[in-house]
């Protein structure tokens, strides 16, 4: 088993943007990272988020996608235009030496970073979010509205 499979990407810190709109990758996620990381522009209900994959658990999520996608018979033009969507939307970044991520300006904007940003640990990934939005979706108004925790009471 590798460094990447072994890794829980897991809590949540804001770190500020160093002047090269770097962000510091938590220092225990980075061994799975091997350098580099794959983006997607996504978005987590309205708020745009920037989705950070290991090459090995994106390379699974795309095969799981079309795994499940083929078990219910999703047409095979169909399966490949959202893919397609998918590694659209997505691009690589390496890691610095010193463990930082480069946040390019199309994705600053969007996300409206200004000083600082969001890492969220979300198990096989993790997301870059500004901080004001993930503030937004932890409030005790915004968990409650969560079907899951509704049932298990985890948040809540």
């Amino acid at each position: 088993m590798d460094n990447a499979s072994k890794v829980m990407f897991t809590g949540n810190v804001t770190h500020k943007l160093d002047p090269k709109s770097r962000v510091a990758i938590p220092a225990g996620w980075r061994a799975a990272q091997e350098g580099v990381l794959t983006l997607i522009d996504a978005n987590y209900e309205a708020y745009p988020v920037l989705k950070c994959y290991t090459q090995e658990s994106f390379a699974d999520k795309v095969a799981a996608i079309r795994t499940q996608a083929e078990a219910r018979g999703v047409p095979p033009g169909e399966l490949d235009r959202y893919i397609g969507m998918i590694t659209g939307r997505s691009f690589q970044a390496e890691l610095s030496s010193q463990g930082k991520l480069l946040i390019p300006k199309p994705q600053r904007e969007r996300l409206k970073l200004k000083e600082s940003a969001t890492i969220v640990g979300r198990g096989t990934f993790f997301e870059i979010w500004s901080p004001e939005d993930y503030a937004l979706t932890n409030t005790p108004e915004a968990i409650s509205k969560v079907e899951l925790d509704q049932l298990f009471h985890i948040l809540s």
